[in-house]
């Protein structure tokens, strides 16, 4: 897989979010380095270490995989060095989306948050790896069940609610000290994708 494909397709994503989430604010979202790296590093370590533990307790219990990645795999397949990128970019979306909800509807509760992360999850992947199969002429990773065509599956549903509640959790412990947690979730993304 040619790096400057994975680059430019990440590019493709950001620029698609950063849209989105103007068009939801009703103007140019502002980032800040801070938080906006905070948000990026944590969604992407949940999320690495999140799919490694769902996807290995699914196999156990149920005989085989939920899913496995296509795109650079790592741990058997249960994730990818790529999805740092994708629950990054994915963090990235959540750190400009939960100021306009908060901004623009008073959405501040944990619980309807996590209801928006839970579906929207699942919706965003869907595009996510479609959206790959196009670029990539194949999916970025492939669910064994077929309830959701196989680009997502309602059976992730309470991963994403579990995940949901864990990110925002710590998001509000992490945001006490942002560059020290930002680089301890970098350096922990670094030893699992690349040491482990």
């Amino acid at each position: 897989m040619s790096p400057l494909k994975l680059c430019l397709f990440a590019l493709g994503w950001a620029l698609l979010l950063y849209l989105a989430n103007s068009l939801i604010a009703r103007q140019w979202k502002r980032l800040q380095y801070k938080p906006a790296l905070l948000y990026f590093t944590t969604v992407a370590l949940i999320g690495l270490f999140g799919e490694i533990f769902l996807d290995a307790s699914y196999r156990f219990f149920v005989g085989h995989p939920l899913w496995y990645y296509n795109i650079l795999p790592i741990h058997g397949g249960y994730t990818s060095s790529y999805a740092i990128v994708t629950w990054g970019l994915y963090g990235l979306h959540l750190y400009m989306l939960h100021d306009s909800l908060a901004a623009r509807w008073s959405i501040t509760r944990t619980r309807h948050l996590v209801l928006i992360f839970s579906f929207e999850a699942l919706l965003l992947e869907a595009l996510l790896t479609l959206s790959a199969r196009l670029v990539f002429g194949k999916y970025l990773y492939y669910y064994l069940p077929g309830d959701l065509w196989h680009v997502t599956s309602v059976q992730n549903f309470p991963f994403y609610f579990i995940c949901g509640l864990v990110v925002l959790k710590t998001l509000k412990r992490f945001r006490a000290d942002p560059v020290f947690y930002s680089g301890m979730s970098l350096f922990l993304l670094y030893v699992l994708a690349f040491l482990a």
